[in-house]
């Protein structure tokens, strides 16, 4: 399949396509649920943790801000009264560590960005809290190669139609790039646009679902290969 001179824009998801992001938050998840450990055991922590993110998420959407108020959730309802201050600002440090971790651009991704750039008007598509998805797109340095960025409360079928609406583009006319079915794949074919499902080694258990039945959907092992399809 080739997708050369079909679209005029590509949209790149952010965290886990163009940056590492997922890692971190398991990483920090991990934190947490040692410095519960004296209460419960590990497995359980996390589960509850689980529990107050998809609780929260409805409220407070994505990002580590979330993160932490599921975190203090979990550890109130562990803890009780005996969360006091010293745990409450050792949880509120894995949050801090997590917003200001070591930033790691995906392997290829810059190659990918340089090979598309003037050949088709590039753009990032992805959701979370604007202050902490825009501090990273600025950290990145990528923001050369990108005509737009737009940053979505949940990437739904609303969200796309908005941003084609903005950029006054059809649905159909949406190139989504990125890891998660449940967020880049499945809400763009649904409204008729195409997307390409680049699979990162560790993803989030909220965004997994089945990749949709479709002929615009296109798997590839890395980032690189989407080369193949668009030029």
């Amino acid at each position: 399949m080739t997708l050369k001179g079909k679209f005029k824009y590509v949209f790149f998801d952010a965290d886990d396509t163009l940056w590492e992001n997922e890692s971190y938050f398991r990483e920090a998840e991990h934190r947490f649920a040692l410095l519960l450990s004296s209460f419960v055991p590990e497995k359980e922590a996390c589960a509850l943790l689980e529990v107050k993110q998809e609780e929260n998420i409805p409220i407070y959407g994505y990002g580590s801000k979330t993160f932490l108020i599921g975190m203090l959730d979990a550890a109130a309802e562990i803890c009780g009264d005996r969360l006091d201050k010293d745990l409450y600002f050792s949880i509120k440090k894995i949050i801090y560590d997590l917003a200001y971790h070591e930033f790691h651009l995906m392997p290829g991704i810059e190659e990918v960005l340089k090979a598309l750039h003037g050949k088709y008007r590039l753009a990032v598509a992805t959701k979370g809290d604007l202050l902490e998805q825009m501090t990273k797109y600025r950290e990145s340095g990528l923001y050369a190669y990108f005509h737009h960025i737009e940053v979505m409360e949940r990437k739904s079928t609303e969200d796309y139609l908005a941003m084609a609406a903005k950029l006054d583009i059809a649905p159909e006319e949406i190139l989504m790039v990125g890891n998660s079915v449940k967020s880049d794949i499945a809400p763009v074919v649904s409204i008729g646009g195409t997307a390409i499902h680049v699979p990162h080694e560790v993803t989030w258990a909220h965004e997994m679902m089945d990749i949709p039945a479709s002929d615009r959907v296109i798997e590839v092992k890395n980032i690189k290969e989407i080369l193949g399809f668009l030029l």
